[in-house]
This record gives C-alpha cells, sequence and structure tokens, in this order.
C-alpha cells in the first residue's frame, strides 16, 4: 500500500484487512487486466455455479529469451499456439524443429501502461522470481485468459506452475 492508498484505512475501521499487498508484478493500469483475470474472473465464474472456476494451466516453450525479475515473480502477457517452433534457427535440446508443441510469444514490452500488450495476450505466463534470464525453448507455466478451442483438457490437473513460481 503507498503513502496515498486512502482505502485501507477507511476499511481497517470497519473491520479486519486479511491482506494489503499481493506479491505480483505487473502494474498498474495494466494490473487492472491481470488482477481481474486472476482474481476477479475465477470467483465470478465460482458465483455462476462453474465446477472449475480457475484459469486452465499448461506447459509452453517459450519463443525467446526472457529476463527475469529478481524482486517478485511476474506474470508476463503473451500469445501462446500450437505450432512448429516459431522462430527459425532455435534449436532445443531433445524437441524436433517439425514437433507441434505450445509455443509462447511475448506481447513485447510490459510496462504498465502499455495497454496493447494485454489487447494481444491469450494467456499469461508464470515467471518466478530470479535474477536471471529463462533462454528462448525453456518449459514454463502459462494461465489462459482467452478460449482456445482446439485445447486439450489437462482432467487430471497435472500441470504444475513452473519451478520456483510462488
Amino acid at each position: 500500500m503507498g503513502d496515498r492508498d486512502l482505502i485501507k484505512p477507511l476499511l481497517e475501521r470497519q473491520g479486519f484487512v486479511h491482506f494489503g499487498r499481493v506479491l505480483m508484478k505487473p502494474g498498474n493500469p495494466v494490473s487492472s487486466f491481470v488482477c481481474f483475470n486472476l482474481v476477479a474472473l475465477p470467483a465470478l465464474r465460482k458465483m455462476s455455479g462453474w465446477a472449475q472456476p480457475m484459469l486452465r494451466r499448461v506447459s509452453v516453450r517459450i519463443c525467446h529469451d526472457l529476463r527475469l525479475d529478481h524482486e517478485r515473480p511476474e506474470y508476463h502477457r503473451c500469445t501462446i499456439s500450437w505450432c512448429r517452433c516459431p522462430v527459425s534457427g532455435l534449436t532445443v535440446e531433445g524437441v524436433s524443429p517439425d514437433a507441434f508443441s505450445w509455443w509462447a510469444l511475448s506481447t513485447g514490452n510490459q510496462i504498465s501502461s502499455r495497454l496493447l500488450s494485454a489487447r494481444s495476450a491469450n494467456a499469461l505466463l508464470e515467471l518466478p522470481q530470479a535474477s536471471s534470464t529463462l533462454p528462448a525453448g525453456s518449459v514454463v507455466s502459462a494461465l489462459l485468459i482467452d478460449d482456445l478451442q482446439i485445447m486439450p483438457e489437462d482432467k487430471q490437473g497435472l500441470m504444475p506452475p513452473t519451478p520456483g513460481f510462488v
């Protein structure tokens, strides 16, 4: 909570505030978009009677190197697609260039004011907090924020989050 947050003191006068900060990194105004998908949408789905209201998690390979944030985990906006490796010349050990897989392409600069990066996103990569870079071809978890009609289901809930992601 910042110095100019006037809501928390008002809420504290009415009752107990159970949490005041969330360890995640988008930024404002894109944080509204991300937080809606992570918190509000599952709550609305649950209230609407959905049996599985949470966002679907899938395993994807990243198309380009991604620098990680050393202060907190990040939900990185991206577009995923089921295809052969979309980056010419990228070789991934153990993966045939002709094999189909889920690939994630960043929507570009992730600064908080860049709403265009949210417009084209169909998933949020779950990137762990670390002082390093994930190399292209790395496997990470992604939360779907759009409907992918051809998506195979993870009926047993076996897709875990990216190692190190909170």
